[in-house]
């Protein structure tokens, strides 16, 4: 009996019943901000343990569950019970935290129910057992602008709520869980034969790919692979149970174990490496595979590759449904689908029955079934990697059976385990040259940006349609019907004029384009974010689509307003994203600090055209034009604040004004120039407001000049200034305009169509 189907449709109802409720739901992830950067004392139970590197240095994260945060008045009187849990066995003590720790947790933070926890040198507690650790607690946080990662969302998913970072563990029950302990420090000891054998650089990829460890993976390597598409390579999969699993079932075969002897042994050993490796999600979905495939032929019945897959999702979805929003979910499931619904139908259509031109489409195939998700998380594609995964994944085989009999051999002795080693880091040299090569070759990113939901669903339905009616259809249309469909993820629908306000914390940062085809970014910088190209602004610009920048327009040099911009240019050929022309104010020589200097030289080793900006100087495309209104050319003013290049916007009857961080004398010189412009005679319709919002500025003869119908402001949340000041905000207000902030909003976009305007928030 052939039950794929109706299984197959039970699964996918469920996923689509998933997916919709928790569309409707919307964001759900608390995160615990008042309580951030409060020393607290958790209790949990030891989930997993892991390494990763922090600030530097290797620590090891203790991954709590069934957590809860401790009221003070409990913290002793738990102690001391755990100090003699060694008489205590382990049923009664899981009797005992589940009957007790809502009575004994603060009431501020009852949803809290997993903590990773950073914690400094001392006693290791076992896997399974009860702790009590205390540390600073750290909130994950929300993204705030479109393609930031959202760490609340993300750890939400695996079941964790926070940080404690410089921890300490106070105590721990003497009961534990055996087996996993055991697993873990197995674990522990392979990677240390990694260590011994492998360089550093070597031993972090081998950990990653046969161990699960990828906390300590090195960051130019993990960077290398993500860019060039191979970055699955480091999941344990499918193509792990397929070596190490088939392999052993294999082996006892030819002993000649008994078929259930030899079925259960090798499930049993593919828990103990699950284990051993956390159980990730891809690991999961591989397992019950693995199990569904050697219990098919336990009872005589044919193996179904939908079968087994949508029994795998099932399960996953049902333990955590938030799965279905899950990058690693996503991966492993689209493509394990697109082997076993769209291969098919490729394999039907080749055009010759060649090996090389049969690997190549099957690649291709598996890279057009994922391609969605890739772009809804990375926002770009790397070409090569059809060709790359060609190479790199038969040659994973190798990797990973070497890699073993390394670990095997140093077991016996590490000087065998050394020599052992060596055709691993010829085949991991080989991957980083492939990798390295694929980067210089012409067009290596494709920044497609972040398709739309109807642009995900018209592209699986086109797959479908292609495959349910594939033998209907010739060659020739079955290509074209494919073609069509990657066309669907690329469509840019007409939006007019948009302007939006990137939330970069106490900075500056905005980005406009227009139909026309043009981009640019006005200042783009952070005083309280670290690295705020490479998590904020360029993740923003990839999310839109953006790959080139016609213009980036220096307001000052204040690194709040640069810092990201120096990111970017000295990151230019490996973030996928060039610039036109720098723009900078043209000021006179006292007016060029340090920091002008450095984007200069910045600009000029990016090979990035520099122009200066000053009165009169005008940006025209189509409908657009932009008007610098200061400084003065040559303008003699040593404070940058002072020489902020102001920009007038016109566009269909839309008028916008960007002031950088203009106050005082140059104020007063703005609004005689506007009101030149008769700018007073009927207001504008976006001011960003100058200096995030300082007391000292935009004050109310500006205001009264520039009469704003909407007012933007760009500052961190509970920043030391103050901003935006309360005087500020109180003029603001008495103007009648609307105000967005993106301490509040986070990214505020403002979109002019059709001769309406339209202000959408990121927060809403």
């Amino acid at each position: 009996m052939n039950i794929r189907r109706p299984l197959c449709l039970i699964g996918l109802a469920y996923v689509a019943a998933v997916t919709a409720l928790i569309t409707f739901m919307g964001r759900g992830a608390p995160t615990y901000e008042p309580l951030d950067r409060e020393r607290i004392v958790v209790a949990g139970y030891v989930d997993w343990i892991e390494h990763k590197i922090l600030r530097g240095e290797e620590v090891q994260v203790l991954s709590l569950t069934d957590a809860v945060v401790l009221n003070e008045n409990y913290i002793s009187s738990l102690e001391q019970f755990l100090s003699d849990s060694e008489k205590i066995p382990q049923y009664r003590l899981h009797s005992f935290w589940k009957d007790n720790k809502e009575n004994i947790q603060r009431e501020d933070a009852a949803g809290i129910e997993g903590v990773l926890c950073y914690v400094e040198t001392g006693e290791i507690p076992r896997v399974g057992s009860l702790v009590i650790v205390q540390g600073d607690y750290r909130a994950f946080s929300h993204a705030t602008n479109s393609g930031e990662f959202d760490a609340a969302d993300y750890y939400h998913i695996l079941g964790q709520q926070g940080r404690l970072m410089d921890s300490s563990i106070l105590a721990q029950s003497r009961t534990y869980d055996v087996f996993r302990n055991k697993m873990y420090l197995a674990g522990e000891y392979l990677s240390l034969l990694a260590d011994a054998c492998f360089n550093a650089e070597d031993a972090s990829v081998i950990k990653a790919m046969l161990l699960g460890e990828k906390g300590t993976l090195d960051a130019d390597i993990k960077e290398l692979y993500q860019q060039n598409g191979i970055i699955h390579i480091l999941a344990i999969s499918g193509l792990h149970l397929s070596v190490i699993g088939m392999g052993c079932h294999k082996l006892f075969r030819t002993m000649r174990f008994p078929k259930l002897v030899n079925i259960m042994l090798c499930i049993g050993l593919m828990y103990c490496y699950g284990t051993m490796t956390g159980m990730g999600i891809s690991m999961l979905r591989a397992y019950i595979m693995f199990g569904i495939h050697l219990g098919a032929e336990l009872i005589g019945r044919t193996y179904d590759l939908l079968t087994a897959v949508t029994v795998a999702a099932l399960i996953t979805l049902i333990q955590q449904p938030l799965y279905i929003q899950h990058s690693g979910f996503l991966f492993s499931f689209g493509a394990i689908c697109g082997i076993g619904i769209f291969l098919p139908a490729v394999e039907r259509n080749l055009f010759g029955h060649g090996k090389a031109e049969k690997a190549l489409l099957s690649g291709a195939a598996i890279s057009i079934s994922t391609l969605p998700v890739y772009l809804c998380f990375y926002y770009e594609f790397p070409p090569y990697s059809v060709f790359l995964n060609l190479i790199v994944i038969p040659c994973m085989t190798f990797v990973l059976t070497g890699g073993l009999i390394t670990l095997t051999t140093a077991a016996c002795s590490l000087p065998l385990g050394r020599a052992a080693a060596y055709p691993v880091h010829i085949l991991l040299a080989f991957y980083e040259t492939c990798c390295n090569l694929c980067l210089r070759l012409p067009d290596s990113k494709w920044v497609i940006g972040c398709p739309k939901p109807w642009q995900i669903v018209l592209f699986l339905v086109i797959l479908l349609g292609l495959v349910v009616w594939n033998q209907r259809l010739s060659k020739l249309h079955f290509w074209q019907g494919v073609l069509c469909a990657l066309l669907v993820l690329t469509i840019r629908l007409p939006q007019g004029l948009q302007i939006t306000m990137v939330d970069v914390g106490q900075g500056d940062c905005i980005y406009l384009t227009e139909d026309s085809g043009i981009h640019m970014l006005i200042d783009g910088g952070s005083s309280d974010k670290s690295d705020v190209a490479k998590y904020q602004m360029m993740p923003y610009l990839k999310h839109e689509g953006v790959s080139y920048l016609d213009a980036v327009i220096v307001t000052h040099p204040d690194s709040d307003h640069v810092s990201g911009i120096l990111e970017m240019l000295e990151e230019a050929e490996a973030s996928g994203i060039t610039v036109g022309c720098l723009y900078l104010p043209d000021v006179a020589e006292a007016g060029r600090n340090e920091e002008y200097r450095k984007l200069e030289a910045a600009a000029w080793n990016a090979g990035v055209a520099v122009r200066y900006l000053g009165v009169g100087d005008t940006f025209r495309c189509r409908k657009v034009m932009l008007t610098c209104i200061h400084p003065e050319k040559g303008w003699n003013e040593a404070e940058p604040n002072a020489y902020s290049t102001v920009l007038y916007l016109e566009y269909r009857g839309f008028t916008a004004l960007f002031t950088g961080d203009l106050e005082g004398d140059g104020e007063k010189l703005v609004r005689e120039r506007l009101n030149k412009l008769s700018v007073s005679a009927k207001g504008i319709t976006l001011l960003k407001v100058a200096h995030h919002g300082s007391r000292n500025s935009t004050d109310e003869a500006f205001l009264q000049t520039v009469n704003p119908q909407i007012a933007l402001i760009s500052a961190g949340r509970n920043n030391r200034y103050g901003h935006p000041h309360e005087e500020l905000l109180g003029r603001l207000e008495d103007c009648g305009c609307y105000i967005y902030r993106t301490q509040e909003n986070g990214a505020v976009t403002v979109r002019v169509r059709n001769g309406r305007v339209k202000v959408e928030e990121y927060i809403k």
